[in-house]
């Protein structure tokens, strides 16, 4: 009998310190500076420009600023294009996006849609706007609507004015474009 009542009390030594051990300050998962947002930011408004020349104009509901990797993650973004004369080239929507401060490269996803000043109609999940080659990329599914038609394909490489296409596989549909 004494030696049960011995492993009892080991037992019970054993599980205090491994309380003691999981409730330890240095083992718990803190939240890093680099994961907290230097600044959270509402009706967020960024103007790019290159030697004076409008790039586009970016617009969010809320915006979270991280200094630290140079990435700004956008909520439900507005992005206006504008071509080399300065008017209204397309306009992107989504729901979500990401900054890079650092090279201006902008990433839109989740029901992402780009209308130009044509009513060209571009539709997708996720694409990458390459501000230093000022083209659009995806390798997501894209439906592309037009007064010349429709056009489905996987991927896409393009201009902000969506003048310049190129499908990168699996395209379908009707267009009036001559290729």
């Amino acid at each position: 009998m004494k030696m049960y009542k011995n492993h009892k009390g080991i037992l019970l030594i054993i599980f205090i310190n491994s309380v003691l051990i999981l409730n330890c300050p240095s083992n718990n998962k803190t939240a890093t500076s680099e994961q907290l947002p230097s600044q959270i930011v509402t009706d967020f408004k960024l103007f790019e420009s290159t030697s004076g020349h409008k790039q586009y104009q970016l617009f969010a509901e809320k915006a979270y600023v991280y200094d630290q990797s140079k990435q700004i993650t956008v909520i439900n973004p507005r992005i206006i294009f504008y071509n080399e004369t300065g008017d209204l080239s397309s306009t992107l929507i989504a729901r979500r996006g990401r900054v890079n401060s650092k090279n201006s490269d902008l990433f839109a996803q989740d029901s992402v849609v780009v209308q130009t000043s044509d009513s060209t109609i571009l539709y997708t999940d996720s694409l990458v706007w390459n501000n230093m080659n000022q083209n659009i990329t995806t390798d997501a599914w894209v439906k592309i609507q037009s007064r010349q038609g429709l056009i489905e394909g996987q991927g896409l490489i393009s201009d902000a004015q969506l003048k310049k296409i190129e499908i990168k596989s699996s395209v379908s549909g009707k267009s009036k474009y001559e290729f």
